[in-house]
């Protein structure tokens, strides 16, 4: 499977958070490993009077792209369960458009190493790092 039939592949098999979150795939790329993710803030997501991004719909943008990484490279094989995730919140989200992009550092047979960055207007708002281990679909 190439590249292109892979991210067709995951924007076909959107899971539900995905949708809450108005998430999509929007590049893929194989080696080296990497994807792009565009999600819509929304003011529901917020917490203030200020429309700040509550921070874990931040990171649930940030664990959606990263998954979605995992599932594509081994074109929908495995269901990645996160062990730990690491947030840094370097600036304030707020309700729009944000760009995530997840690369992943190491890919083994059961665990995997990635991280992740949260972008909104080209400010980087929050960074991320993940262990995720991986559940194997049997066929």
């Amino acid at each position: 499977m190439n590249d292109l039939e892979k991210l067709v592949l995951i924007q076909s098999k959107k899971a539900p958070c995905i949708e809450t979150l108005s998430g999509r795939p929007l590049k893929f790329s194989s080696e080296p490993p990497q994807i792009e993710m565009e999600f819509e803030g929304r003011r529901e997501f917020t917490h203030s009077d200020t429309e700040i991004l509550q921070g874990g719909f931040v990171t649930g943008m940030l664990d959606a792209t990263m998954a979605n990484l995992v599932m594509a490279l081994l074109e929908m094989k495995a269901i990645p369960i996160s062990l730990d995730i690491n947030v840094s919140f370097l600036a304030t989200a707020h309700p729009g458009k944000l760009v995530c992009v997840a690369k992943a550092i190491k890919v083994g047979k059961s665990i995997c190493f990635m991280s992740g960055q949260l972008f909104q207007d080209e400010i980087l708002v929050a960074n991320a790092t993940s262990t995720v281990k991986l559940i194997h679909i049997k066929e």
